[in-house]
């Protein structure tokens, strides 16, 4: 899948800096506990002379050591030996929160001395090592150590340079490995101040043998094109063993701080002019899911900057200020999205993989591997991804809304309401935007669906229906929603009280049972069938009902002579057993049931009988009887006499 293209927004930039500097101050504090000399090299190197600050494409941070510093390191240690002074580096920088590296080593040579690597594997490299066949491992030649800050993220490699046929040479680019190397002429640390830290780098010299004369032009290459760019690639004939007892070479003196200042500011003027055609310090490039600013922990902290100072600004009164940091943020939140979707099409991919290795490797003609569920990690940085975004978006529409920008502030309540339906603060602000900009109608169903969502109790609603409609009409719908609304509730509460459909339970044990089944039939060399096979042909032998009817159908097959091919189990005891108890329970209550019933009829017919009125006679005075009786016999009620 092809990744989009994202730039680096002023806020990632901005952390991404901070990140790198924390990493770099901790690095600086772990060499100076070690009383080992440094200096910055290569990018970082550039970041001190060039910008001034680090630069947005790299993701790690290169200091330089001299191999005889790294000796008289090793002649301080109790035995002098080379894994007591890698033990002693890798303590110290665990101290200052950094851990080693593992990478997958295609060449066993690269990985460290004394360990059994096989290709292709994944080890620590720290240092990574070039040894020679019939070297010991305190001969073995350190030429990188690897370490990556805990807290920031951040690889901090120290590149070792030693002194050969009379010029310094840096193997840490695979170069010992393919019999080449970058080659430099003599240099000493030269002292800058960088980001106000007084530290040491690689003069321009240097760099200019590395990059060529335009060194100060910015410019990003791949790992191939730098190899074609780089001036100082050379062919070395052998690379000599690592010793301990070696001296320190004499180096030309640096330039003072004071006097090398001047130097630095042509550089960053030559850079600044540069740049100035440039639109973007970082222009749009494809997401490289393994570099910092693509880490989606990253994306969140930088997203979260810009909320917070978005919220700032329009606690301030700056509203424009305050949408274009909510916007810089939504961006933001994109890109994490961006990056959350393409690892989960990566994981997708390596299972399918799996899966269909796994079919070949059975001999299937369908893979049947079970996808497992998504990390745990993953899923919250979904989450959060989701949660943050919605934040923004409600804030970015209350923005839009103070700068009376009423599609903006529609689009952006729009977007939260797609991640939640029933958000009030969406509903409102979209319902605001929508009666400023003249959509009278869809405002009055945001304002009527906000009502509805706040269970009949938002004044706010009702306040803007006021504006909208006449009272009698508000009054006439409030009546008619509530009626539904209320109806709606009963419905789902009923369907709530409904039982679980135990059928799903059933089939998913079916389903569990013609797994095993399966495996069994793997273990055994049997073929595999389908799961209507299985339910056709051996699901039987699981209801003890059917286990039954099978013997007594071929009782020569199930009789106590002989073995039993299907055997009475323990479960099907417990199951026959269970069932009759069932059924003298059954009996029981039945018999219960009717006795009860008997009691009351009997109870019934105890009653005397009511006294039926119909035999009533009729008491009428000797002087109105025939009036009585005349009218009664026209009427035809004559059965009274």
């Amino acid at each position: 899948m092809p990744m989009k293209k994202f730039r680096m927004t002023n806020t990632e930039l901005k952390l991404k800096r901070e990140r790198m500097m924390d990493a770099f101050r901790a690095g600086k504090a772990a060499l100076e506990d070690l009383r080992l000399p440094y200096f910055l090299a290569y990018g970082s190197a550039l970041a001190a002379l060039r910008e001034g600050q680090f630069q947005p494409y790299e993701d790690d941070i290169h200091v330089g050591i001299y191999s005889w510093d790294l000796a008289a390191l090793q002649r301080q240690c109790t035995e002098c030996t080379a894994k007591e002074r890698d033990s002693l580096l890798k303590s110290t920088f665990d101290r200052f929160g950094f851990e080693p590296v593992q990478e997958i080593v295609d060449n066993p040579l690269q990985a460290s001395a004394g360990n059994n690597v096989q290709q292709n594997q994944a080890v620590v490299v720290c240092p990574r090592y070039y040894i020679a066949e019939g070297w010991s491992d305190d001969m073995a030649f350190p030429i990188l150590y690897k370490f990556t800050h805990r807290e920031s993220f951040v690889r901090f490699d120290m590149m070792v340079f030693t002194m050969q046929f009379g010029q310094l040479w840096d193997f840490a680019d695979g170069g010992a490995e393919t019999s080449s190397g970058w080659r430099y002429s003599l240099f000493a640390p030269q002292p800058v101040e960088f980001e106000k830290v007084m530290t040491f780098t690689m003069p321009a010299k240097p760099l200019e043998d590395h990059y060529g004369p335009d060194w100060h032009v910015p410019r990003v290459y791949n790992y191939i094109q730098s190899l074609s760019c780089c001036k100082n690639r050379c062919q070395v004939l052998r690379v000599h063993p690592f010793d301990a007892r070696m001296r320190r070479a004499e180096l030309p003196p640096a330039q003072p701080w004071e006097e090398f200042k001047s130097s630095v500011r042509q550089f960053r003027m030559l850079y600044a002019k540069a740049m100035a055609d440039s639109e973007h310090e970082f222009p749009e490039q494809k997401l490289d899911l393994y570099k910092l600013e693509s880490k989606p922990v990253v994306l969140f902290q930088a997203a979260s900057m810009c909320k917070e100072e978005g919220n700032v600004r329009l606690k301030n009164g700056k509203h424009r200020g305050a949408l274009d940091k909510y916007d810089e943020g939504i961006y933001i939140i994109d890109k994490c999205r961006e990056v959350l979707l393409t690892w989960r099409l990566i994981f997708r991919q390596i299972h399918n993989e799996k899966a269909d290795k796994d079919r070949k490797d059975r001999g299937l003609k369908v893979a049947d591997l079970v996808e497992p569920g998504m990390p745990r990690e993953f899923r919250s940085d979904e989450d959060e991804e989701r949660s943050l975004r919605l934040a923004l978006l409600l804030n970015a529409a209350q923005a839009a809304l103070q700068c009376q920008e009423w599609t903006a502030a529609e689009a952006r309540a729009s977007a939260a309401l797609e991640l939640e339906q029933q958000n009030k603060k969406a509903l409102y602000r979209r319902g605001l935007a929508r009666a400023s900009s003249g959509d009278v109608e869809g405002a009055k169903l945001d304002f009527w669906a906000l009502l509805k969502a706040s269970n009949f109790d938002s004044k706010e609603a009702i306040n803007q229906l006021q504006k909208l409609l006449p009272d009698d009409v508000i009054k006439a719908e409030f009546q008619k929603m509530r009626k539904q609304a209320a109806k709606e509730q009963k419905v789902g509460a009923l369907l709530k009280e409904l039982d679980e459909d135990e059928r799903i339970a059933v089939q998913d044990e079916r389903y569990q049972r013609y797994l095993g089944d399966c495996e069994q039939r793997a273990a055994d060399g049997q073929r595999e069938i389908t799961f209507d096979e299985w339910a056709k042909q051996y699901e039987w032998r699981y209801d003890a009902d059917e286990r039954f009817k099978a013997r007594q159908m071929y009782p020569q097959y199930f009789n106590h002579s002989g073995p039993a091919p299907l055997p009475v189990e323990d479960w099907e005891v417990d199951y026959l057993t269970h069932k009759e108890i069932q059924k003298i329970m059954y009996r029981r209550q039945t018999e219960a049931m009717g006795a009860r019933r008997r009691e009351k009829e009997a109870k019934l017919l105890q009653k005397p009988p009511a006294e039926d009125s119909s035999n009533d006679k009729l008491h009428v005075d000797t002087e109105d009887e025939p009036i009585l009786r005349d009218a009664v016999i026209k009427k035809g009620y004559n059965y009274w006499w």
